[in-house]
């Protein structure tokens, strides 16, 4: 088992090989919207840039047993029992890369020194013979972590290291780029939402002459007995004049 600072190891990829592994993910990232969608390319991509045979990546602000909301990976079963074996055996490179902030690498699970308990559970349960684990860091903050498996010992070298520390650079920037997106997204939705569901509120104060609150639990006693959301109910009020008989 070795470990890295991210931002000592970019320097041992050669010139070319970096601007193809930078441009290529860089304009794929940037092109894609949404946290899931760019952890999925994020996840593929770095199967063929690093390479390795699977990849996972995760964002988190703590991981726990259960595994991350914002997640994905090239093989959701083989993920799942890898995250089984994590879950028992309560360490794993990925949750060390995470909490330190440093990149983590296990050569041969066969011979894994620090991470015994799970390391003899994926020798036992998988194919996976090595694991190569990367923080995504933005701003002096881990976001997440990406994890690259093998199914041959000592299949990451030094390059392999490189490249991926470039990938979850970048993965890093796109994630938070992505994050803020949606928060903007749901943002405005919220407010949209806020607006439809005033009006629909100040049409039902006029026309049956009841105070909001009263109005506001109209629409509540709607969406209950419709099964939808109150933004929904109140747009259908908007567009009929009509609410749902309770």
């Amino acid at each position: 088992m070795t470990t890295h600072r991210p931002d000592t190891m970019v320097g041992d990829v050669s010139g070319l090989d970096a601007a193809n592994v930078v441009t290529t993910l860089a304009r794929v990232l940037a092109e894609t919207p949404g946290v899931l969608p760019t952890l999925h390319e994020i996840a593929t991509r770095s199967v063929d840039l690093v390479p390795c045979d699977w990849a996972a990546v995760a964002v988190a602000e703590r991981f726990t047993r259960r595994r991350a909301r914002l997640a994905d990976s090239t093989d959701d079963a083989l993920m799942e029992r890898v995250a089984v074996a994590a879950a028992e055996a309560g360490d794993s490179p990925g949750l060390a890369a995470f909490e330190a902030g440093e990149t983590v690498r296990c050569d041969d699970l066969a011979h894994e020194c620090r991470f015994t308990a799970y390391a003899t559970q994926l020798v036992a349960r998988t194919p996976i013979r090595a694991v190569l684990s990367v923080p995504l860091r933005f701003h002096d903050a881990t976001l997440g972590v990406l994890t690259l498996y093998s199914a041959t010992p000592h299949s990451f070298d030094e390059s392999s290291v490189a490249r991926a520390t470039l990938v979850a650079e970048h993965a890093a920037i796109a994630v938070e780029a992505a994050r803020s997106d949606d928060r903007a997204v749901q943002l405005q939705a919220a407010l949209e939402h806020s607006r439809t569901i005033g009006a629909a509120i100040g049409i039902l104060v006029e026309r049956h002459r009841i105070l909001p609150d009263e109005a506001l639990q109209m629409l509540r006693e709607a969406s209950q007995h419709t099964n939808r959301k109150l933004a929904q109910v109140a747009t259908d009020l908007l567009e009929t004049g009509a609410l749902p008989e309770v």
